[in-house]
């Protein structure tokens, strides 16, 4: 069966002694890599990882073949290229990218009235 490189963007609760959690994250964002038949099967794969890694999944936002994503900017484009080396070189393993801390709806006006 042909298996396809998947990128999938994540947001995901921390749990205890998860990566983000040791670095005092409650939450976090992560485009994780995985290769698989279809989309239902990356999913199956990622939800097992998550919970063997100490993460619970929030929400997948988007889940795309990896050849398919156009990138925003230079460096995103440069993380999926490392996630999708680092695939290769472990091709039946989840693969996580750099964890981004969630910014509170809180924060993000705090930011604004102070910036007013």
């Amino acid at each position: 069966m042909s298996q396809t490189a998947y990128l999938v963007s994540c947001e995901v609760l921390c749990g205890e002694g998860s990566d983000g959690a040791l670095e005092g994250m409650d939450g976090a964002y992560v485009i994780v890599g995985v290769y698989a038949a279809n989309e239902d099967e990356a999913m199956t794969k990622i939800e097992e990882s998550f919970e063997e890694e100490g993460y619970a999944l929030v929400e997948a936002e988007w889940i795309s073949a990896a050849g398919d994503v156009e990138w925003d900017d230079a460096e995103a484009a440069a993380e999926a290229a490392d996630l999708v080396a680092r695939m290769a070189s472990i091709p039946d393993e989840v693969v996580y990218g750099p964890l981004y801390p969630q910014v509170d709806d809180e924060d993000e006006e705090e930011e604004v009235d102070e910036a007013a």
